[in-house]
């Protein structure tokens, strides 16, 4: 019987220069990753994944998690070049007595790649954030690592959690603010008040757009620390203030991706 296949997430070369990657979930209980190389498959067939399934030889049995696609010189049919079993990267900033399988997550709203709504114990409304390949590990690492600086200090959303694929951590769990809207220049206040408590422990943001200030309950929540970093430089965290009110009026929707709100 064929296993019954899932494109979790994909990462495709629209220009069709360079390989694109796939993460599979195969009968419900095994994430693998798949690379295929440009030329073998179009870019149309790779995004739709019912069609990208019917083309891919079948997966064949085995304690792998790796395959690289390639394609036969003679017959023009594609076949697994190697089968391997990587020793994924992950997440290293470990520091929250909790943790959640990937599979157990029933993932919502998608709010941008790899970032989606979902329940903590089935009743608490909250976004889970995770490396979706393993170059995107560090980054994830890193925003983890903040959570824990901020933890407590009422700047962020409430971390709730790490989220671990096969043992391995690959993301994080934080709260979804309820309420929320995002900032604009009649904020200026309530988020100049958030953002110093982040620069009095000597971390300054880095992307202090209108977008990543969620504003509820008559007070400012910051999101994605993705850029933040340690700063004992007191003219950087103070020209990161002065550039607020022209962030919290800017239109032209820089940095609107995500609002981690209900």
């Amino acid at each position: 019987m064929e296993p019954k296949t899932r494109v979790l997430q994909a990462c495709i070369d629209d220009d069709d220069g360079d390989e694109s990657y796939f993460r599979v979930l195969i009968n419900g209980v095994a994430i693998k990753y798949i690379t295929i190389p440009p030329g073998i498959f179009s870019v149309d067939d790779m995004c739709f994944s019912p069609v990208l399934m019917t083309l891919l030889p079948p997966f064949p049995p085995g304690d792998w998690n790796d395959a690289y696609v390639s394609q036969d010189p003679q017959s023009g049919l594609p076949y697994y070049k190697t089968l391997t079993k990587r020793a994924w990267p992950a997440i290293t900033s470990t520091w929250h007595a909790t943790t959640v399988d990937y599979l157990e997550l029933d993932l919502g709203f998608k709010w941008k790649s790899a970032v989606y709504d979902t329940l903590l114990n089935a009743s608490t409304d909250s976004i889970v954030k995770f490396a979706r390949f393993d170059w995107e590990i560090e980054a994830v690492d890193h925003e983890t690592s903040v959570y824990q600086w901020i933890e407590g200090q009422a700047i962020g959303p409430a971390f709730q959690g790490h989220v671990t694929e096969h043992g391995r951590v690959i993301g994080f769990l934080i709260e979804k603010v309820a309420h929320a809207r995002h900032a604009g220049p009649e904020d200026l206040g309530l988020c100049e008040g958030v953002l110093a408590k982040l620069h009095r422990l000597g971390i300054k943001h880095g992307d202090v757009n209108r977008y990543n200030f969620l504003i509820h309950e008559g007070r400012a929540t910051l999101i994605d620390f993705e850029c933040a970093r340690r700063c004992e430089d007191q003219d950087k965290l103070e020209r990161e203030r002065q550039s607020l009110l022209e962030q919290l009026s800017e239109t032209s929707g820089r940095g609107g991706r995500i609002l981690l709100a209900g």
